[in-house]
C-alpha cells in the first residue's frame, strides 16, 4: 500500500492519507488531539486535494470520524468508480444442438431405435440462431482522477454453414426451407427434407429425393426408396422393398422382405430385426435378429439384445461379427464370414501395377503435348492442333484413370487392414450348421459350442473361450 504522511497545518491532529497500490481506494486515520484548533471538513478534504486526491471522496465518512472522534483506526473514505467490462458477442440457439442420435440399449440388452433420427426439424422463415452483440463498455476513474480502461467485448465473426438467411442487422438466422437443422463443428445447416407422414406404396408410388428422406408410417411391398445423398430413416415396418441411400438407412422397427426386399447404403443399416432381406453396406449393420438374409457389411456387424440371433442366410463383415446365437437347433444352414475371400496381395500388386503403366502412358502424351504446345507457339499449324486436341483428350483420358487405380489401391489397403482384424464373437451359443470363414478359412460347426471367439491364426482358424 502507498502511504503519505501529512501535517494538518495548525491542526495538532495528525493526519495519515494511504492509498491503495492500485489507486483505487484512499484511507484516511486520524491521531487523538493534544489541544489547540480541531480538524474540520474542509481541511481535510483539503489535504486530500493537496496529494490529488480528487475522484470518489465519501464526505460523510470524514464527517462521522469528526463528530464521533473516531481516532487510531484506518477507515477508506475515497472509492473509486470502477470500469465496466464489455461483455462479449454470443449466439443464442433456438434449438437444441446437443442431439444424441445413437440408439438406447434397453434393460433386456436389445436396442432400440425409436428415438434415432431426432434431429429438430425446422419449417422457411423459421428462427434458427439469434445473435446478442457485445455490449460497450465504459471506463473507471480511479481515486486521483486518471482512467480505469475498461476491456471491450469482442465481436463474433458470422456462422458459417448452407440452407440459412441472415438479417440485414447480421443478428437473425432463419431457415431458407423446410428441412432438419443441425450445429456441428461450428457449422449450421439446414439439410432439405422429405416428410412422408403415412406410408409408401403403390399409391405414393417410388420415392426418390436427394436429401435425407424420413417415412413416418410402413413401407410397403414393391416400392423403392431412393436418397440420392442423405439417409432414409422409417419410422414403421418395411415389406418387400428396396431402399437406397448414399449415408444411412434406419429402419425403427424392421423388415420382412420375403426374399426380395433389399436395402443399400453408403453409411450403416440400424433396425430391429431383418429377414428374408439383402443387405449391402459399406459401414456397420446393427439389429436385434437377422434371419435368413445376405448381409455384406464393409465394417461390423452387431446383432444384439435379448436373443441376438443370426439364423439362416450368409452375412460377411469386412472386420468384426458379433452376436450372442448362430444358428439354431434345427441346424439350419448358416454362413458367417469375416474378412475377405480374395488375395487382397495379388489384387494390390496387380492395381500397383496397373497404375504405374498408366502413369507411365501419362508421362508420354504430357511430354508429347508440350513438344506440340511449343511448335505451336511460333507458328499456326492446322494438324498440330488437332493433334493438340488429341493429346489433351488422352491426358485427361489418362489423369482419371490414375487417379481411380490410386483410389483402388487406397481401398485395398483399407480392407487389408480391416481385415487383419477380422474375427467372430458369439456370446451364447454357436450351433451345429453354421459354416464359418475368416479371410477364406473355413470351418464347419458339428457341435455346440458356448462363449467363443473365432479367429485366423497363419493358416487355420482358431477357436478359443470368452467367458460367460
Amino acid at each position: 500500500m502507498q502511504e503519505d504522511m501529512v501535517e494538518a497545518g495548525n491542526s495538532i491532529c495528525n493526519i495519515q492519507i494511504s492509498v491503495s497500490d492500485d489507486e483505487n481506494a484512499a484511507y484516511i486515520c486520524i491521531t487523538p488531539p493534544s489541544g489547540g484548533t480541531e480538524n474540520t471538513l474542509e481541511s481535510v478534504l483539503k489535504l486530500a486535494n493537496d496529494i490529488g486526491i480528487i475522484h470518489g471522496i465519501s464526505t460523510e465518512v470524514i464527517k462521522n470520524m469528526l463528530a464521533n472522534n473516531v481516532y487510531n483506526r484506518t477507515v477508506k473514505f475515497a472509492q473509486s468508480t470502477p470500469a465496466i467490462d464489455g461483455k462479449d458477442g454470443w449466439y443464442e440457439f433456438l434449438f437444441d444442438t446437443h442431439i444424441d442420435t445413437k440408439p438406447k440399449i434397453l434393460k433386456d440388452g436389445s436396442v432400440d431405435y425409436s428415438e434415432y433420427g431426432s434431429v429438430p426439424s425446422v419449417v422457411e422463415g423459421e428462427r434458427l440462431v439469434v445473435y446478442h452483440p457485445p455490449t460497450p463498455c465504459k471506463d473507471g476513474i480511479n481515486v486521483f482522477g486518471g482512467s480505469i480502461l475498461a476491456k471491450k467485448g469482442k465481436d463474433l465473426a458470422k456462422i458459417k454453414g448452407k440452407g440459412f438467411v441472415i438479417d440485414p442487422s447480421g443478428t437473425e438466422y432463419t431457415a431458407k426451407y423446410d428441412g432438419k437443422v443441425t450445429y456441428i463443428a461450428e457449422r449450421l445447416v439446414v439439410d432439405k427434407e422429405l416428410v412422408i407422414e403415412g406410408d409408401v406404396s403403390f399409391t405414393t408410388g417410388d420415392i426418390e429425393f436427394q436429401n435425407d428422406i424420413h417415412i413416418r408410417g410402413n413401407v410397403f411391398s414393391g416400392v423403392s426408396v431412393t436418397s440420392q445423398k442423405g439417409s432414409i430413416i422409417v419410422d414403421g415396418y418395411v415389406e418387400q422393398a428396396n431402399l437406397s441411400a448414399k449415408n444411412d438407412v434406419v429402419l425403427k422397427n424392421g423388415m420382412q422382405g420375403n426374399g426380395k426386399g433389399s436395402i443399400e447404403a453408403g453409411g450403416s443399416v440400424k433396425g430391429k430385426f431383418f429377414e428374408q432381406s439383402s443387405i449391402t453396406c459399406k459401414g456397420d449393420v446393427q439389429a436385434n435378429a437377422i434371419m435368413n438374409t445376405r448381409i455384406e457389411a464393409g465394417q461390423d456387424i452387431i446383432v444384439s439384445g435379448k436373443y441376438g440371433v443370426i439364423v439362416g442366410g450368409s452375412v460377411s463383415a469386412m472386420r468384426y461379427i458379433s452376436a450372442n446365437i448362430i444358428g439354431n437347433m434345427s441346424e439350419v444352414r448358416t454362413e458367417v464370414k469375416a474378412g475377405v475371400d480374395g488375395d487382397l496381395f495379388a489384387l494390390l500388386a496387380q492395381c500397383k501395377q496397373n497404375k504405374e503403366d498408366n502413369e507411365k502412358t501419362l508421362k508420354t502424351v504430357v511430354d508429347a503435348l508440350e513438344k506440340v504446345q511449343q511448335a505451336l507457339s511460333k507458328a499456326d499449324n492446322p494438324d498440330l492442333s488437332k493433334k493438340r486436341i488429341q493429346l489433351m483428350r488422352s491426358k485427361i483420358e489418362c489423369d482419371t484413370r490414375v487417379n481411380e487405380l490410386a483410389k483402388k489401391e487406397q481401398e485395398i489397403l483399407d480392407q487389408m487392414g480391416k481385415a487383419n482384424l477380422a474375427k467372430i464373437t458369439i456370446n451364447k451359443v454357436v450351433n451345429p450348421g453354421t459354416a464359418i470363414t475368416i479371410n477364406g478359412v473355413k470351418v464347419l460347426v458339428t457341435e455346440e459350442n458356448h462363449h467363443v471367439e473365432y479367429a485366423r491364426r497363419g493358416a487355420g482358424i482358431i477357436v478359443y473361450n470368452i467367458g460367460e
